[in-house]
C-alpha cells in the first residue's frame, strides 16, 4: 500500500482529487453507483430464473436508475459537503457529511439486500407500505431467525460491502468549498440543480416513478432495472389512486357496472352453508388434477368432481391482497395494498356481509398469530361475524413455530366450531403450512413427497391435512347441503426457469363443489379470476341480495377482461394467447385490441373513483 502511495500517478490523483470538488464528487458518488452495481448483479444471479433475457441495455438502464435513486437520497449529502463555510466550521461539516453519508448508505443497502432475498416470494420490487407491514407484523421477529438463517451469507455480504464502502469514503481526501469565494456558491446552485433534474429523471412533467421502468425494458425485466430503494421512496407518500375520466358516467356503466344482481339459477335448493377453502401458495404449478407433477393428489380428486377452473387467474402476488379479492371481489389495483389502504375504512360489504340479509351467520379461520396480515380487523369489516386464529385454539403445543397452528389439527378443529354455528353459515378457513420456512410437523416427514422446491413438501402436508379435514366434514349432517370453494391465494415461489413466465406466475387452480349435486362442467381452459369468485357464489346459493364487485359471475357470461396489476400495468390472460398488457402511456392498439383496451378502462375507472368516493355499497 505504501509503494501504491509512493506512485507518482496516484500522487497526481490525489492531489486532483483533493484539489478539484467535481471529481471529488465524482470518486465519491461512483463509489455508490459501483456497490448498487454489485448489488443488482448478486440480485439477478440469486434470482436469475426469473430473468433469462438481461441484456446489456437493462444494466444501463438499471444504472439510470440508480443515479436517479442517489440523486433523491444523497441530495441532502451533497447540500452540506459543497455548501460554502468559513474555516471554522470545516471539521463540524466534515462529521456531520460523515454522518449523513453512512446512515444514507446504511438505508439504501439495506433495501438493496433486502429484495435479493425476497423478491422471490413476492416477484416484484417492495414497496413502502408492504416493507413496513413486514417489519412491524406480529409475525415477524419470530420469522426473522429462520430468514437470517437461511440467508446469513447475505448479511454478511451487505455488511462487508457496507464497511468496504466506509473505508473508502474515509480514505478519500475532504474538500471543503470556504465561504470568500464566489465560485462556490455556483458550484452549490449547480450541483443541486443537477441532482434535482437527475431525481426528476429528466425534464419531463412529472418525476419518474416505477411505471416508467417499463418504457425500457419489458415488464418482466422491470424489476430487474428497478432498485428497493428507490421502489420503496417512490411508494412512500402514496396517496392512493387518482379518479379516471375515460367515459362519461353514463358510457362507463354501459360497457361495466360493478353494482350488480345475481342470477336465479335454481341449481342448489334453499340456502346451501358456504365453506371456502383459501390454500397458501398452492400455485397450478405443482396442483391440479391434470397436473403430472401435482403434490396434492387427494384435492385433485375433489377438483376433478368439481367445477374446476384449470385456468385461474390470481389477482394479486400477496395473501393479503387476495383475500379482499376473493371474500369482496375487490382487488389491488394500486401501489399499496387494500387492507392497509384509507380505502379499507370504506363501507363495503363482503360475501358474508352480503349472506347475513339472507339469515347467515359466518366465521373466519385463520390459524396464524391473531394480528397477522391484519386478517382479523379485516374479517370484521368484511362481515364475518367470528374471527378465529392462534388464540382461539389456544394451544401452543400445536404451534409450528413460526406463523400458528399446523394445518391438520386447526383444520380439523375449525369443524368443530362450524358444528357450533347457526346454518345457513358462512366459513372461510385460510391456511398457513405451505408458507415459508416450509416447515412440516412431525408424523407427516416421513409421509410427504418431495419436490424440486422445499414448497413442494409442505403442499403434500397441506394435502394429507385437507384429507383428514374431509374425511371429518363430510360425516357432519349439514356437508351434504355445504358449496365448497377452493381457491389459492397466491403463486408460491419457486427455483425453476421453467415456470417463471408471467402466466406461470398468476396462475392457480379455482374449484366449486357440492356433494349432492354436480355443478357444470367447466370449458377446458376458460379463465377465471379471483374477483369473479363472490358473484359467482351469490348466483350459486341464490342470494336476491344486490351487491358491488369489480369482478362478474361465470353464469352471467358477460365475458370481462382477466386483470392483473403489476408494478402500475394491466395484463389480461386468456388461453393460448400471450398476456396483454396496458397502461396509460399506451396508445397504439388494433381493433381486437382497442375493444379490450375499451372494457379495461371502463373496470379500471369504475374501480379507482367508487374508492375515491367510497361509493362501494349498490
Amino acid at each position: 500500500m505504501r509503494r501504491l502511495k509512493n506512485l507518482p500517478l496516484f500522487k497526481k490523483l490525489k492531489s486532483s482529487i483533493q484539489q478539484q470538488l467535481w471529481l471529488n464528487l465524482f470518486v465519491r458518488f461512483g463509489l455508490i453507483v459501483a456497490a448498487l452495481l454489485i448489488f443488482r448483479i448478486v440480485f439477478l444471479l440469486k434470482n436469475n430464473i426469473f430473468f433469462t433475457k438481461i441484456s446489456f441495455s437493462d444494466y444501463l438502464v438499471g444504472t439510470w436508475f440508480d443515479l436517479i435513486t442517489i440523486c433523491l437520497y444523497y441530495l441532502p449529502y451533497l447540500v452540506i459537503s459543497i455548501m460554502p463555510l468559513p474555516e471554522i466550521m470545516h471539521k463540524v461539516r466534515h462529521w456531520i457529511s460523515t454522518l449523513i453519508f453512512s446512515i444514507t448508505t446504511f438505508v439504501v443497502y439495506f433495501f438493496s439486500a433486502w429484495d435479493i432475498a425476497y423478491f422471490s416470494y413476492t416477484r416484484k420490487r417492495i414497496s413502502y407500505d408492504y416493507f413496513k407491514f413486514m417489519i412491524s407484523d406480529n409475525t415477524a421477529e419470530k420469522v426473522a431467525g429462520d430468514f437470517l438463517a437461511e440467508f446469513w451469507w447475505l448479511l454478511l455480504f451487505f455488511v462487508v460491502i457496507y464497511l468496504v464502502t466506509i473505508f473508502i469514503y474515509l480514505a478519500i481526501p475532504r474538500i471543503s468549498p470556504t465561504a470568500n469565494k464566489w465560485r462556490n456558491y455556483v458550484t452549490l446552485a449547480v450541483g443541486v440543480a443537477l441532482f434535482v433534474v437527475i431525481g426528476r429523471g429528466g425534464f419531463q412533467f412529472k418525476p419518474v416513478g416505477v411505471l416508467e421502468a417499463t418504457n425500457y425494458t419489458s415488464l418482466e425485466n422491470a424489476p430487474a432495472v428497478l432498485n428497493s430503494a428507490f421502489s420503496i421512496l417512490k411508494t412512500f407518500n402514496n396517496q392512493g389512486i387518482e379518479k379516471k375520466n375515460y367515459f362519461s358516467k353514463n358510457e362507463v356503466e354501459k360497457i361495466f357496472n360493478p353494482n350488480q344482481r345475481t342470477r336465479e339459477l335454481k341449481l342448489l335448493e334453499g340456502k346451501p352453508n358456504v365453506v371456502m377453502i383459501i390454500f397458501e401458495s398452492f400455485g397450478s404449478m405443482y396442483v391440479g388434477p391434470e397436473n403430472p407433477e401435482s403434490f396434492t393428489p387427494f384435492l385433485d380428486s375433489i377438483l376433478s368432481k368439481s367445477m374446476y377452473f384449470n385456468y385461474g387467474i390470481s389477482n394479486s402476488k400477496t395473501s393479503m391482497d387476495a383475500l379482499p379479492a376473493i371474500v369482496l371481489s375487490i382487488p389491488t389495483w394500486m401501489n399499496e395494498s387494500f387492507i392497509l389502504s384509507s380505502y379499507s375504512m370504506n363501507q363495503f360489504s363482503g360475501l358474508p356481509g352480503i349472506l347475513k340479509k339472507e339469515g347467515y351467520s359466518s366465521a373466519f379461520f385463520h390459524g396464524a398469530n391473531n394480528g397477522s396480515m391484519r386478517f382479523d380487523a379485516f374479517s370484521n369489516a368484511a362481515g364475518f361475524d367470528r374471527y378465529y386464529g392462534r388464540n382461539e385454539y389456544n394451544n401452543d403445543e400445536h404451534f409450528d413455530g413460526n406463523w400458528g397452528i399446523s394445518d391438520h389439527y386447526f383444520m380439523n378443529w375449525s369443524i368443530d366450531k362450524m358444528n357450533e354455528m347457526k346454518p345457513p353459515f358462512v366459513a372461510s378457513i385460510f391456511t398457513i403450512s405451505s408458507h415459508h420456512p416450509f416447515i412440516v410437523p412431525e408424523g407427516y416427514k416421513e409421509k410427504v413427497k418431495n419436490g424440486p422446491d422445499p414448497i413442494c413438501r409442505t403442499l403434500s402436508y397441506v394435502d394429507f391435512a385437507f384429507k383428514e379435514f374431509w374425511e371429518k366434514i363430510s360425516k357432519q349432517d349439514w356437508f351434504n347441503n355445504t358449496l365448497f370453494i377452493f381457491v389459492a391465494d397466491h403463486v408460491g415461489p419457486t427455483s425453476r426457469s421453467d415456470r417463471t413466465n408471467l402466466e406461470w406466475s398468476y396462475r392457480i387452480p379455482i374449484g366449486f363443489y357440492h356433494p349432492s349435486v354436480s355443478l357444470p362442467k367447466v370449458p377446458e381452459n376458460r379463465a377465471f379470476q379471483q374477483i369473479d369468485i363472490m358473484p359467482t357464489v351469490l348466483d350459486l346459493v341464490n342470494s336476491k341480495q344486490p351487491y358491488f364487485a369489480i369482478g362478474t359471475s361465470y353464469f352471467q357470461q358477460k365475458n370481462m377482461p382477466n386483470m392483473v396489476y403489476d408494478q402500475e400495468n394491466f395484463i389480461h390472460f386468456s388461453w393460448g394467447r400471450k398476456p396483454f398488457l396496458w397502461n396509460d402511456s399506451k396508445t397504439l392498439f388494433s381493433a381486437k385490441e382497442a375493444l379490450l383496451v375499451k372494457k379495461m378502462k371502463a373496470i379500471y375507472q369504475q374501480y379507482s373513483n367508487n374508492l375515491i368516493d367510497n361509493t362501494m355499497l349498490p
